[in-house]
């Protein structure tokens, strides 16, 4: 393993420098032209900038250097042994760990909260999303050691989210489709994907490009079903002082008078 820890950080400056660059001269339009913010507000945003560029360019090359690597040195590892099946727990453990860490996901969980005015809870979301992810990350591990078509686990998957959507609850409904894009963040792709690199290109007659990709495609679900299903059992009350009209809209008491 490369122990190298600065190797490539050249490309990654440049990665992350011109995205921010856009970012800071179309801002430069909107404050030369229609917000005219102070000078201190403007000192402040370019702090911010500073700190978002210098932590994602070691949290970008912290993941090129240690968890890609290591994720496929594990799968590689397992794959080449008799314990090919511990890959399938390990997907789920290593699932559910990742999204516990993954800093998108506490943020969606804590502006769900907010927005639900403390009806859904962080910690809450956050477990059943961390669940969902493992136990999805163990079937795609699964998938890989199998070598199950991924057809099999998406088709049901998707045709099961869009019959929920039929019985979920409405407010549910932008919450889980953003989930499914939010939990599947950076150490996801990098760590997972180079599990099931490793090990597809360890097992006999798998192949890293049909036994390999499909791992975020099926994580992607989990999210998805976690939450439409949540919606079932646990669906967001009509506040005090209104109720709800055959057509889901809300009618305050004063409309009744």
């Amino acid at each position: 393993m490369n122990l190298n820890v600065f190797e490539g950080i050249g490309s990654v400056i440049t990665d992350v420098a011109t995205p921010l660059g856009l970012l800071l001269g179309f801002f430069a339009v909107f404050q030369i032209f229609f917000l005219k913010r102070s000078f201190k507000q403007v000192l402040i945003l370019l702090r911010g900038l500073l700190f978002a560029f210098i932590g994602l360019v070691f949290f970008i090359q912290g993941i090129n250097i240690a968890f890609s690597p290591m994720g496929q040195y594990i799968g590689e590892l397992f794959g080449g042994s008799e314990y090919t099946w511990a890959l399938i727990p390990m997907g789920f453990v290593l699932g559910f760990l990742i999204t516990l860490a993954e800093p998108q996901v506490r943020v969606q969980c804590d502006m769900i909260e907010e927005a639900s005015s403390g009806y859904l809870r962080a910690k809450a979301i956050l477990i059943i999303l961390c669940t969902a992810v493992g136990a999805f990350g163990a079937l795609a591990m699964a998938r890989t050691v199998y070598g199950i078509p991924i057809q099999y686990i998406i088709v049901p998957g998707y045709i099961i989210a869009i019959v929920l959507l039929f019985f979920a609850d409405k407010d549910f409904i932008p919450i889980a489709f953003d989930s499914g894009s939010i939990a599947t963040g950076p150490l996801t792709v990098a760590f997972m994907m180079g599990l099931t690199f490793g090990a597809a290109s360890i097992l006999d007659g798998r192949s890293v490009l049909a036994d390999g990709f499909g791992l975020i495609g099926i994580i992607t679900l989990a999210p998805i079903l976690s939450i439409l299903l949540l919606s079932l059992v646990y669906p967001i009350k009509p506040s005090q002082g209104g109720q709800e009209d055959d057509s889901g809209e809300q009618v305050t008491d004063s409309e009744h008078s």
